[in-house]
């Protein structure tokens, strides 16, 4: 045990620290070669797959943005995941405040119907939720995106942000009441800056999960002009033969690297308020 000015710090083991770094490699890999391969030009890509790119050549990403469309499906990516990120913030705050902090009969009941959801694969559900959007009217609409990409996010939102909530005191809340806040006011000027790390935490998970959906996506959406970066990158796929290999390669690091970079940003928060949330003090 290595002691430091400030008290004591654990070594950390070799074993734990070799199984961690190749456990690092191989699930940074698959990133950092597809990055590299965004760089290659086509005949570099063809002759090696696994050489280094001898320069850097951003011809890939004039390509996708140009011939493949990526400007159209990345704006549609950020409306789609933005206005997502709004439903499912503002909603699972207002429903985790009630499941934690109110009083009402039958809590419990609808907590746990609301956490079935997480129950049922997507594939099963699919279906239903296209023929509901065919029969209210709402295909290739903004809301035929955002209301299934929060149902399939809300019961674990609403996990997380709950068992953080039951961290904080109910004696600050009583005390708020006593001094006439209202049961809004209690949310917006107290529990909100108290959370506010976690609402980080499920802004970048909500939000990743609404940037790299795909398959309702391509379920809901029929006209191409409203496609989103995931079902844009496949149809890139598809125009291998006339643009080639390594502008798809280029689109894929666009769409990847948006999010890495978020989270790198946020990583302390957002590890911090998983800890946190996961297990009730």
């Amino acid at each position: 045990m290595a002691k430091t000015g400030k008290g004591t710090r654990r070594s950390v083991s070799p074993l734990v620290f070799v199984i961690a770094l190749v456990y690092a490699v191989i699930s940074l890999y698959p990133l950092i070669w597809v990055i590299l391969q965004s760089f290659k030009t086509e005949s570099q890509f063809l002759n090696s797959i696994w050489s280094l790119p001898t320069s850097f050549n951003f011809s890939n990403f004039v390509t996708a943005f140009d011939k493949g469309h990526l400007s159209l499906y990345l704006k549609n990516t950020v409306v789609n995941t933005v206005s997502t990120l709004v439903v499912e913030l503002v909603l699972i705050l207002l429903a985790g405040f009630a499941f934690s902090k109110l009083k009402m009969k039958f809590k419990k009941f609808f907590f746990y119907m609301i956490l079935i959801n997480m129950l049922i694969p997507t594939p099963i559900i699919l279906l239903p939720m296209y023929l509901q959007v065919v029969n209210l009217g709402i295909q290739n609409t903004l809301p035929a995106i955002v209301f299934p990409y929060f149902q399939g996010f809300a019961p674990l939102g609403l996990i997380l942000i709950k068992n953080y909530m039951d961290n904080i005191p109910d004696e600050i809340i009583e005390a708020a009441k006593i001094d006439g806040c209202s049961t809004p006011g209690i949310l917006f000027k107290i529990i909100c800056p108290l959370v506010k790390p976690m609402l980080v935490t499920l802004a970048i998970l909500g939000g990743m999960g609404a940037w790299n959906e795909y398959m309702w996506a391509l379920v809901s959406i029929s006209d191409t002009a409203k496609y989103p970066l995931s079902v844009g990158i496949a149809i890139l796929r598809d125009q291998i033969s006339t643009l080639g290999y390594t502008p798809v390669f280029a689109a894929l690091t666009i769409g990847a690297m948006v999010f890495v970079v978020i989270y790198l940003m946020a990583q302390k928060t957002f590890v911090r308020s998983i800890t946190e949330g996961a297990v009730k003090g």
